[in-house]
């Protein structure tokens, strides 16, 4: 019997023995919840909440991209998250048609603003399947949980999530970001536990220069595995999800400045709102994308199976290039019917007018949608980022505002756009 079929047999056996033990992708073992506790007493398969009223929920996120997988090697994965919290989770993907060998893992703070070093005696292992070491993740999995682990984490703190990609056959799985995160060369194997960043490079291997007037190259800037990071926190009441193009994604921002609309609404969500009245923040921006895509293939994953998601805010601005003003409000509509069905609110910020809508702005349909937007009051709340960034004419950018490719704004505009953000409206918002 040659090796494929072997795999064809046992990958559905292995899946059945992992769901006896692992947590599924509700977040809720198949074993009773409580039991199978680990030395910090917490519940290694279950989606138990804390008895001070501690929740879980979801501080940091990505959306699901492929590249170049590591080969018998570290990598460590950057993430600053939103809220502070005794415990962490880390919740992993693995969307292709091949296992995951994850050798080793562990959990840090990152020292300093970039680079791979961890502050001393932060870091830990990280655990899988009540205490093991290491796991195999199968395929077309869209949820595979970690063991929570004991871990006092900050509000902001960036941790570090350290992986031992074990051998040479795994799948190019990673996750959109807009800050690096760093591998060590092929070959090195496990040094997850390791404080030291010397020897990281970028995770891609990449470091791209940008001719003028194009979307600015992120180097580094994915993740490898992640899917979320969740807190057990007493921060905040619910999760506010990004779901967008490549705005949010932050496109033409400043590399490791965390200049997005959502890096600088999660600053304004812990200075502004008060402890246990928070959202935290999940960005899921890609670079691409449409809302007629978004709201059919990324809604459930990227929005609904956020960990305490209540709201989502929608700005994904591609449409308009190929699509009427009448068709987007129809996806709209249905973004909204789906989101309010679970209990979430849907926030509507006007679209500005990037230069692949060149058409749309001559023609009104950019203008008919951002009346829709504004007027209609069929969003839960809204947000007119066009109207700080749109020079007089409706075609473009003003031009302090344009970051030189005449489809994205710079880190002025983001500023503007965070600051225009009703965001204790929004996060003050009744349940629809």
């Amino acid at each position: 019997m040659n090796y494929r079929k072997l795999q064809q047999l046992f990958w559905p056996l292995a899946m059945l023995l992992v769901a006896a033990c692992s947590s599924e992708s509700s977040g809720v073992s198949a074993g009773t919840s409580g039991t199978n506790t680990q030395s910090s007493g917490l519940s290694c398969n279950s989606n138990s909440n804390a008895a001070n009223g501690a929740r879980w929920m979801s501080a940091w996120g990505v959306t699901h991209v492929t590249g170049t997988a590591p080969v018998e090697t570290t990598v460590r994965n950057i993430a600053r998250v939103t809220a502070s919290g005794n415990a962490v989770r880390v919740r992993f993907i693995n969307l292709s048609d091949q296992p995951m060998q994850i050798g080793a893992a562990a959990v840090g703070v990152r020292e300093g603003a970039t680079g791979a070093n961890l502050k001393l005696n932060t870091s830990k292992a990280v655990t899988f399947n009540c205490g093991q070491s290491s796991a195999t993740i199968p395929p077309q999995t869209e949820s595979f949980y970690s063991d929570p682990i004991q871990f006092k984490v900050n509000n902001q703190d960036d941790l570090a999530v350290s992986l031992y990609v074990k051998g040479a056959d795994n799948p190019g799985e990673f996750g959109a970001t807009w800050i690096e995160s760093y591998k060590l060369p092929n070959g090195s194997g496990n040094q997850t536990l390791e404080d030291s960043g010397a020897g990281y490079g970028l995770i891609d291997e990449s470091r791209f220069s940008t001719p003028p007037g194009l979307p600015i190259m992120c180097n580094g800037c994915t993740v490898y595995a992640l899917r979320d990071i969740e807190v057990l926190t007493t921060d905040a009441k619910g999760a506010m999800v990004f779901l967008g193009s490549s705005s949010f994604h932050g496109f033409n921002t400043s590399q490791n400045g965390f200049k997005r609309i959502s890096d600088l609404l999660s600053v304004r969500m812990l200075n502004e709102i008060p402890q246990g009245q928070r959202n935290t923040i999940v960005n899921r921006g890609i670079g691409g994308d449409t809302l007629q895509n978004a709201s059919a293939s990324r809604l459930e994953r990227d929005v609904f199976d956020t960990v305490g998601v209540s709201s989502v805010v929608v700005w994904v601005t591609n449409d308009l290039s190929s699509r009427s003003a009448d068709e987007i409000i129809v996806n709209y509509q249905e973004v909204i019917a789906q989101a309010h069905a679970r209990g979430i609110n849907v926030y509507c910020p006007t679209w500005i007018p990037g230069a692949q809508s060149l058409q749309a702005n001559l023609n009104g349909e950019r203008a008919k949608l951002n009346d829709w937007i504004l007027n209609s009051g069929e969003c839960d709340g809204v947000a007119d980022y066009n109207g700080e960034v749109e020079a007089p004419g409706g075609l473009t950018f003003l031009p302090q505002y344009n970051s030189g490719d005449f489809i994205h704004s710079n880190d002025a505009g983001h500023a503007l756009w965070a600051a225009a953000t009703p965001l204790s409206d929004w996060v003050g918002k009744a349940k629809p």
